[in-house]
């Protein structure tokens, strides 16, 4: 194969991969989800989590700090605040259930990711992990895209920490 050609082929590739993009951004059925907040200091334990989510894509686990005027109180987000909290052009809280760490992980594959989120909101007041409770949300943002929020609440600094990890479930 020519140099020319070879080219040819790779900005043809580079073209259909940001004709995709380009698609994906203006399709109304896809939802752009929003995981930090502008100003707020991820906590360290959630940038340090090594671990994929197996679905039929494996997506990794991401850093979740989100200002929530509740968290105060100790209280987690209904999903109609949490849909305003991570989705503020779109209402997706028809869209989002709630599940217990073992209905998320009964294989018991995910250990880190809920040690981690644990962290993250025992890290203001002291370290100490064992009242921390974590609640997980199963939001569906496309017809076979679901995103998890592995979430517990920050009382000190008025935030839900967590992770999120993207699933394709068909």
């Amino acid at each position: 194969m020519s140099d020319d050609a070879y080219m040819d082929f790779l900005n043809k590739a580079n073209a259909d991969l940001n004709a995709a993009r380009a698609e994906q951004l203006q399709d109304p059925s896809t939802v752009r989800t929003e995981t930090v907040d502008m100003g707020v200091r991820v906590p360290a334990p959630l940038t340090s989590v090594d671990a994929y989510y197996i679905s039929e894509t494996d997506e990794p686990f991401e850093p979740v700090a989100l200002r929530w005027e509740g968290a105060s109180s100790g209280i987690f987000p209904d999903p109609s605040h949490l849909s305003s909290l991570i989705s503020p052009s779109a209402d997706l809280s028809s869209s989002i259930t709630t599940l217990s760490p073992s209905a998320f992980d009964p294989r018991n594959q995910y250990p880190s990711a809920l040690r981690a989120v644990r962290a993250a909101a025992a890290e203001s007041s002291g370290g100490d992990e064992s009242g921390v409770d974590v609640k997980i949300y199963r939001v569906e943002v496309g017809p076979s895209r679901v995103e998890y929020y592995i979430l517990a609440v920050d009382v000190k600094q008025s935030l839900v920490v967590g992770l999120r990890t993207k699933a394709v479930e068909t």
